[in-house]
């Protein structure tokens, strides 16, 4: 991608579409402050994300390609450690996102035994954890099969 300017409002679904090594990655790491652009700027959510990274990025939620996951951990555990790394989070929370998720069933076994799909749906738990104003998905579908693409439709509102 070159030269990319574009706006997202609040409550808007917005998705790249594009061939495998044509930015769509890069761009998101970009705006996540992950890698600097070679030129220009990134506003997210009223600001600048390379000035105010300690602001933007508490207020999103990301899963960039494959989630970084505690194999060691239950699922459950998994969202404790998250959310201790966020300042803490409620048990209801851990709870709440583990139903969005349908992991509940699946809560207390470790993150090893989980499929790739089961991972993709933690991932995609921990981005929601608290509950963010944004929310940024690379590839959510990764690893899903097709019975589970609907997840993703099931967010709450705003939050899709």
């Amino acid at each position: 991608m070159d030269h990319l300017d574009l706006q997202v409002d609040r409550g808007e679904l917005f998705g790249f579409l594009g061939p495998n090594g044509a930015g769509k990655t890069t761009t998101i790491r970009m705006a996540l402050g992950l890698i600097a652009p070679t030129n220009g700027s990134i506003e997210i959510l009223g600001s600048e994300v390379r000035h105010n990274r300690s602001k933007v990025l508490p207020r999103v939620g990301a899963l960039v390609e494959s989630p970084a996951l505690y194999g060691y951990l239950s699922g459950r555990n998994n969202l404790r450690a998250f959310g201790d790394l966020l300042g803490g989070v409620p048990a209801r929370r851990i709870a709440q996102v583990l139903e969005i998720v349908s992991l509940t069933g699946r809560d207390k076994d470790k993150v090893k035994t989980y499929s790739m799909g089961m991972k993709q749906r933690l991932g995609l738990a921990v981005a929601l954890l608290h509950n963010p104003d944004l929310l940024i998905l690379d590839e959510p579908a990764n690893g899903l099969a097709p019975a589970g693409h609907g997840h993703r439709r099931d967010l709450p509102p705003g939050l899709a």
